[in-house]
């Protein structure tokens, strides 16, 4: 996340994690800092160490628009068809 934010990726992005609560974690530390402004976050991260509370994160901020799932479920094949789904509906 810190190597996207330096290369100014972040702005204006759509950010999608769906394995590593630490990378929402930090992506919201960023945008709270001011480090950082996606335009959508998709936060569904799995697991059991973290992946509650860093979705439950996601959604109590209000700085970002976000996809977020309820619960410990989560991982990358949610992500994508959350992106699928998106694009299916520019179409």
């Amino acid at each position: 996340m810190k190597k996207a934010r330096d290369l100014g990726l972040l702005d204006g992005s759509i950010v999608a994690i769906g394995n590593a609560p630490t990378a929402l974690y930090e992506v919201l530390r960023m945008v709270e800092a001011g480090e950082a402004k996606p335009a959508l976050i998709i936060g569904i991260p799995v697991g059991f160490v973290k992946a509650l509370e860093s979705k439950q994160a996601l959604v109590e901020q209000n700085r970002v628009e976000y996809i977020a799932s309820v619960g410990r479920k989560g991982g990358s094949p949610l992500v994508v068809s959350t992106v699928h789904a998106l694009l299916y509906q520019t179409v």
